[in-house]
């Protein structure tokens, strides 16, 4: 609702003159615009139903995860609306949409709900509702930039208007999203279901709606609407495709001239008008005579941001605990009207940056809050230094990088929380004394990169002591499994072929002996002592019975016998032999000593015992000793997959995001491998708990996605990356 100006006021409204200066649209350009809103919507129709039944099995697999029941609710609903009123639905939204684009087409406006002249607190339902289609329509702006720099320019252009901003117009992410909302408004839907279900349709059109513009531009092309501009009308594998000339590229520069390239870089984004915000037409001007925004910019540390005419801009209260993008408020007010087409670029770039990061799942929500109060410092350190977005090791954004490395070491108790008030002491001083001194991001840097060593140095002394007792029984568990098998091999090599041995011995050796060697090898390992000095003995024995032919050979079994009979009787009380098993093998090793040493002479016959008599004076074997007659026949090997790759490939102190039925999840940090059965040695935060999983289990909750890998990068390189490439897309570098 507009009010009336009294008679002789000298206030002009401002939207009243501009509506007045608009032209009408031609019946030509309006035929146009009337395809153009057929393909979005048509195409958006199409893509929505034809990946209806993929959002019900989302929805009901996000239903089946979350532990509360009003959530689990609504995503039941939403998925019973899809399954039952899809089509209901999506006429809705057609009809929404196109009565939004009719108002546009014939210059009516917008409810006076949005009218500046009446500003109203919003309750809490308005507010999720506004940030739900801001974040929506982020995601899809960022994802369709290439194709919505084209229309945007394609549009103004066929309707004549310079001042057409990118949230105004009729075919942007904006006014989609708001109409989609609207359609399932209508159909008398509680809140969470309409937001359930329109962040459903935001995913679908995130990797569809590009496809859709291309589709336009080439439209708005083939009709000679700015035929000549070459971006946004090809798909992006043909439009990303290197030049076939001097395809290799120029040599890489200097930081600081590459700084300087990505700064021309976004000058030429400002000429051309392709920046949100001011500028004027085209984007071409210099911004207001007389204003700077980096000069104003300090005035919002102390208040408010004093406008040319006298005009007042204060940005949204950041309080403790707010993740708010501020920048995306700084782009949308009137301050940007006297802002010059580089700072609007700025801004953007800035202000995606943040996005970046507050879309971070990796990043808690305490530390993001952190981070956000960063973002008026940050922006104007970037307008005072190019090479901030050229240089990953720029002072400003190891500082971010900083703070999020610290993520993993604020657990929820005592201690994270100290962690996590040093760390707001750390920007509170930046915001404090930063003014145009880039040093004051450095030494900040500094200070958060030694706290995130110290403590990572900590920590890993902590687990190393922690973990020791752990680990030992790790490995003794694995060794007891892998006993049966190691032990079969060793008295296997024993009894080769080469040195024939009586059965009375080798029924020793695999029935009593083994007993021996598996204790030895559970309890101490292949290197023990005790396991190398009976698997020693064992060769020996082998040995003392073989024929010896020669004096040499006698001479040596006559000076080790003693020693080995030793050896033999402390290992057969080891094991508890039964006396009369124990008196009937050193009885026949004597007969088989002599037998050795007389060898062209008739053998003494050994004493006959019968195997049930053996059954009877010999234990029952236990199953670990049953298995060394017969190793263990392998497991089938695993298929291959990328996430037993991932798993395979984790080392010591990476970190991993563990979610629970209940909805919760926690970080922990490997903190050993086995290399024997592939078990992985997880601990807490704080190093103090600690749990085991094996590398085959930790692959499949990745594959079910109940575990996440933690990568620790940097998140301005991963951001600017995207940022970097969004930008020379827009003006067809890339």
């Amino acid at each position: 609702m507009e009010r009336e100006m009294p008679e002789n006021s000298v206030v002009v409204n401002l939207k009243q003159f501009e509506r007045s200066r608009r032209a009408q649209v031609s019946a030509e350009a309006l035929s146009i615009l009337h395809g153009c809103r057929d393909l979005l919507i048509e195409g958006t129709t199409r893509v929505l139903t034809r990946q209806s039944e993929a959002m019900e099995n989302t929805l009901l697999a996000m239903a089946d995860r979350s532990p509360l029941l009003d959530t689990r609710n609504s995503y039941y609903s939403a998925q019973g609306i899809l399954n039952t009123r899809a089509n209901e639905l999506l006429s809705a939204c057609k009809d929404a949409y196109c009565q939004t684009f009719n108002d546009f087409a014939h210059n009516r406006e917008k409810p006076a709900g949005g009218e500046l002249l009446e500003l109203s607190l919003l309750d809490d339902q308005d507010f999720e509702i506004t940030l739900v289609i801001d974040k929506a329509t982020s995601r899809l702006r960022y994802n369709c930039a290439e194709e919505l720099v084209a229309l945007d320019a394609r549009i103004a252009h066929l309707l004549s208007r310079s001042d057409l901003s990118e949230n105004d117009s009729p075919l942007g992410p904006r006014v989609l999203c708001e109409a989609l909302l609207d359609g399932i408004s209508r159909m008398q839907l509680e809140q969470a279901i309409r937001i359930v279900l329109l962040n459903q349709f935001d995913l679908v059109l995130t990797t569809e709606l590009a496809h859709i513009y291309q589709s336009i531009n080439r439209y708005l092309i083939d009709r000679g609407i700015l035929p000549d501009l070459k971006v946004g009308a090809k798909s992006r594998a043909q439009g990303t495709a290197p030049n076939s000339a001097g395809a290799a590229g120029p040599a890489p520069a200097m930081q600081g001239q590459t700084g300087g390239d990505m700064f021309k870089l976004f000058e030429q984004l400002a000429h051309s008008g392709s920046a949100a915000g001011g500028g004027g037409a085209g984007g071409a001007s210099a911004g207001l005579a007389g204003f700077s925004l980096l000069d104003s910019l300090g005035q919002l540390k102390s208040g408010a941001m004093m406008l040319p005419g006298g005009g007042r801009f204060e940005l949204p209260l950041l309080e403790a605990a707010t993740i708010q993008n501020v920048l995306r408020s700084l782009q949308q007010s009137p301050v940007m009207q006297a802002a010059s087409p580089l700072d609007a670029v700025l801004v953007d770039a800035v202000a995606m940056l943040f996005d970046v990061v507050f879309d971070d799942a990796a990043i808690p929500d305490h530390l993001k809050a952190q981070i956000a109060r960063l973002q008026i410092p940050v922006l104007k350190a970037a307008m005072l230094d190019r090479n901030f977005f050229s240089q990953s090791n720029h002072p400003v954004r190891r500082m971010l990088d900083a703070i999020a490395t610290l993520a993993v070491h604020l657990p929820d108790n005592e201690a994270g929380n100290a962690r996590l008030e040093a760390i707001s002491q750390v920007v509170s001083r930046v915001l404090d004394s930063f003014e145009k001194d880039i040093t004051v991001f450095d030494s900040a840097a500094v200070e958060l990169e030694a706290m995130g060593s110290l403590l990572e140095e900590t920590l890993e002394e902590i687990v190393d002591a922690s973990l020791q007792q752990d680990i030992a029984q790790i490995k003794q568990s694995e060794r007891a499994e892998l006993a049966p098998v190691i032990v079969h091999d060793f008295i296997n090599r024993a009894l080769n072929k080469e040195q024939p041995v009586v059965d009375a011995l080798r029924e020793f050796l695999r029935r009593d002996w083994a007993q021996l060697l598996t204790l030895d090898y559970v309890n101490e390992g292949e290197q023990g002592a005790h396991f190398n000095s009976h698997v020693e003995t064992m060769r020996e024995l082998v040995w003392s019975v073989q024929s010896k032919a020669d004096m040499d050979a006698r001479l040596m079994l006559v000076r080790i016998l003693p020693g080995l009979l030793k050896r033999l009787r402390e290992g057969v009380a080891e094991i508890d032999l039964p006396q009369k098993l124990s008196d009937r093998f050193f009885a026949t090793l004597v007969i088989l000593h002599a037998n050795a040493v007389r060898p062209n002479a008739q053998p003494v016959p050994l004493p006959d015992i019968t195997p049930e008599a053996i059954e009877e004076l010999a234990p029952a074997p236990t199953a670990a000793e049953a298995a060394t007659s017969e190793p263990e026949s392998e497991a089938a090997p695993e298929v291959e997959d990328e996430f037993n790759l991932r798993a395979r490939a984790l080392n010591k102190g990476d970190w991993v995001e563990f979610h629970y039925d209940d909805g919760t999840f926690r970080w922990a940090r490997l903190g050993w491998a086995s290399s024997v059965k592939n078990t992985y040695l997880f601990s807490d935060q704080d190093g103090m708990n600690s749990f085991s999983i094996s590398q085959l289990r930790l692959a499949d909750k990745l594959r079910r996605g109940e575990a996440v890998l933690v990568e620790r990068k940097s998140i301005t390189e991963s951001a600017f990356g995207k940022l970097m490439n969004l930008f020379r897309q827009k003006l067809g570098h890339a």
